[in-house]
């Protein structure tokens, strides 16, 4: 990793934690969504180092939400803890769906991770004993930083922004490291990885495993935010499957910088599109269809991509003006040694 890129984003991290002070309550909501989304694709995206597109994240995020209220309603749990009992759920939750479904390849490995998430949310509302079935739990209003419970927003922003913080390190040290060399690597053609020796199994495994505890200790955060866990919402594939993947595509997927872009430009679109489309289902997404078509057949890497293409260009004009001066330079030297 460049040092720049680190200088880089600690002057962003050091620019957002100043954001509070100078924004209301309502855009400070928005603000924590927003910021809470660009975690949960970046931890879908860590998957999708090796290729693994997944549509089952809501099935991590909502077994976060659930082991950490019921942690703490049942028997009394501290939330902090409860946040890392979801993270090692959710891990066990994506050790579950990669032993047997990575095997699977492109879209069938995709299709097989819708199943798994809605055979989760099916669980949950039938086990009503332990998850309160369809009605959910509502977790107790107590406020202080060891309940993680707040009146106002900002302590809430601010531990989202760590987790996020937490995830992007996380996802650069592995996209620097070799394990991301070997998942890339792996992606872009898995058998002549293997053929170099490369167990892509294992690596696969080990980075979905990653990407499921990061999204549930988001799971376990919503929770403790919304007051509230129930299977529709912390389940939904529209918004912990769907959305984020969305994002990661659409802002490159497989980069370090492409989900982070995706979900700082398609979450308050998406937010808008809810509120604006709310008596006509279904039409925010086919508008998000048409924005990921659109993207995909202009630029088929994400945003990331086009604003390399673009970064080249302008390069490459300059250079050319350069050298256009430069050779303009000699010929008039040239000129003046003859005279």
């Amino acid at each position: 990793m460049k040092r720049s890129h680190l200088i880089s984003g600690v002057v962003v991290l050091a620019l957002m934690a100043f954001l509070p002070l100078i924004i209301g309550q309502y855009l400070l909501n928005n603000a924590v969504l927003i910021v809470m989304f660009v975690g949960i694709t970046v931890a879908w995206n860590i998957a999708a180092f090796g290729g693994a597109l997944s549509l089952g994240h809501a099935a991590f995020f909502g077994l976060g939400s659930y082991t950490m209220a019921i942690l703490l309603l049942d028997f009394g749990v501290n939330p902090w803890i409860g946040m890392l009992a979801g993270m090692v759920v959710a891990a066990g939750g994506g050790l579950l769906l990669s032993i047997p479904l990575l095997r699977l390849r492109g879209p069938f490995f995709t299709l097989a991770s819708i199943a798994f998430a809605e055979v989760i949310r099916l669980v949950a509302v039938y086990a009503r004993d332990f998850t309160g079935g369809s009605e959910g739990l509502t977790i107790p209003y107590a406020p202080g930083w060891l309940n993680m419970s707040f009146s106002d927003r900002e302590p809430y922003y601010y531990i989202v922004l760590g987790l996020t913080a937490i995830a992007v390190l996380v996802s650069v040290w592995i996209y620097y490291s070799r394990v991301g060399y070997q998942l890339r690597a792996s992606g872009s053609d898995d058998e002549a990885t293997r053929a170099l020796g490369v167990n892509t199994a294992v690596l696969k495994v080990v980075a979905l495993v990653i990407s499921a505890a990061l999204t549930g200790a988001f799971g376990a955060f919503a929770a403790q935010y919304f007051f509230i866990v129930d299977p529709e919402t912390n389940f939904s594939l529209n918004l912990y499957s769907i959305q984020p993947a969305l994002n990661g595509i659409i802002g490159g997927a497989g980069t370090v910088l492409g989900p982070i872009l995706g979900a700082v430009l398609m979450t308050p679109i998406g937010e808008y599109m809810r509120g604006a489309f709310a008596g006509q289902q279904g039409l925010n997404f086919m508008i998000y269809g048409v924005v990921l078509v659109g993207v995909v057949m202009l630029m088929p890497g994400g945003l990331v991509s086009g604003i390399e293409k673009l970064r080249a260009r302008f390069r490459l004009k300059r250079g050319v003006g350069r050298r256009t001066d430069t050779t303009a330079a000699l010929d008039e030297s040239r000129a003046e040694d003859r005279l």
